[in-house]
C-alpha cells in the first residue's frame, strides 16, 4: 500500500525477519526516509488490531477501512515523533 502511493511494486519475502531485513537494506535512510522505518510496524499493527477485532469483538472492516485506518496510524506516528510540524496528511505522505 505505502510503496503504491509512489508506484512501486514489489514481492515480499516469506518471512518476518526477511521482510524486516530488506526492508532496511533497501532503503537509504536519511533524515527525510526516517519514516520507512515506521511503516512495516504500522501495517502489522493494523492487521494485528483487525484480526482481533474479528476473533473477539466479532467486528469485520472491509479491506479499504483498514488501509485507512493503517494511513491514519502511520500520520499519527510521523505526527508525534517525526514531522511535529506537519498539518496534515499529505505532508507525510509526500515525505515517502
Amino acid at each position: 500500500m505505502f510503496s503504491s502511493l509512489k508506484g512501486v511494486r514489489w514481492v515480499e519475502p516469506g518471512c518476518i525477519k526477511g521482510v524486516l531485513s530488506s526492508w532496511i537494506r533497501d532503503r537509504n535512510v536519511t533524515k527525510k526516509e526516517e519514516r520507512w522505518k515506521i511503516v512495516p510496524a504500522c501495517i502489522w499493527w493494523s492487521i494485528w488490531k483487525e484480526r482481533n477485532n474479528r476473533s473477539f469483538e466479532n467486528v469485520y472492516n472491509s479491506l479499504q477501512d483498514v488501509k485507512m485506518k493503517c494511513l491514519a496510524l502511520f500520520y499519527f506516528w510521523c505526527k508525534h515523533s517525526l514531522l511535529a510540524q506537519t498539518e496534515d496528511i499529505f505532508d507525510v505522505l509526500d515525505y515517502l
